[in-house]
C-alpha cells in the first residue's frame, strides 16, 4: 500500500489542493494526515471541513486542541475528537511523539529518547515542519539526514527502527520553502520525499 503523509496544513488551503493534486498522480491508495490543521493560514474552516467531507484519516495536533482560528462549535468537536495517534502493527503515524511526554522529535537525543521508549520499527511524525529521517541502527547509535530535494527516495533497512518526519504542507522551517509530503510504500519499505509546486505560508 501506497500512503500519502501529510502534516501542518495550519489553513493552507490552497497549498493543500496542490498536494492532493500531487498525490492523486502518483496514485497513492490512502492519505493519512498527522494533524495540526489549522492556525496560521486564512482558510482553516474550509481544511476542516474538506477533511471532514472526504473521510480523511487524521490525527490531533497541538493546534487542533487549541485553536485560534475561527471555527463552527461543529469543527471544533471534530477536531478536539481526533485521535491523539494510528497504530497499524509496529507503524505508528501521531503528530509530535508517540512517547508520553511529547517533546519535538529535532535532533538525534530526542530520536534516541524515542527509541528507547517504543518499540514501534516506523515511526511518522509532523509538527517540526522539516522533513527528517531518524534510524535506530548505525554506527553512533543513530544518524539524522534533512532532505531538500525533490523527489528523493530512501530505501529503509528491514533490520532498522525509523523515525520519519514528513514536513509541512502550511510553512516550512527549512531553507527549502516548498510544500512537503511523504508517500510511504510498505510493501516495498521506502519512503519518498515529495516538494510539489504551490503556494506555501509565510512564516
Amino acid at each position: 500500500m501506497r500512503t500519502a503523509l501529510i502534516s501542518d496544513i495550519h489553513g493552507n488551503y490552497d497549498g493543500l489542493m496542490a498536494v492532493l493534486a500531487d498525490i492523486e498522480r502518483q496514485r497513492c491508495d490512502r492519505i493519512i494526515c498527522l494533524g495540526d490543521l489549522v492556525d496560521g493560514g486564512p482558510k482553516s474552516a474550509e481544511v476542516v471541513q474538506y477533511i471532514r467531507d472526504h473521510s480523511m484519516a487524521v490525527v490531533r495536533g497541538n493546534h487542533d486542541e487549541t485553536s485560534s482560528a475561527e471555527l463552527s462549535k461543529d469543527a471544533e468537536h471534530f477536531l478536539h475528537q481526533l485521535p491523539e495517534s494510528i497504530v497499524e502493527g509496529d507503524v505508528i503515524y501521531t503528530h509530535t511523539s508517540p512517547r508520553r511526554k511529547k517533546s519535538k522529535i529535532i535532533d538525534v537525543q530526542e530520536a534516541w529518547n524515542v527509541f528507547d521508549e517504543v518499540s514501534f520499527r516506523r515511526i511518522f511524525v509532523g509538527d517540526i515542519h522539516i522533513p527528517l529521517v531518524f534510524g535506530e541502527r548505525c554506527p553512533e547509535k543513530f544518524s539524522a539526514v534533512s532532505y531538500t530535494i525533490p523527489y528523493d527516495e530512501l530505501r529503509l533497512d528491514r533490520d532498522d527502527r525509523y523515525i520519519i518526519c514528513v514536513g509541512a504542507v502550511g510553512y516550512s522551517r527549512d531553507e527549502y520553502r516548498r510544500l512537503r509530503y511523504v508517500i510511504y510504500d510498505n510493501e516495498h519499505d521506502t519512503v519518498v520525499f515529495r516538494a510539489p509546486d504551490g503556494p506555501i505560508l509565510a512564516f
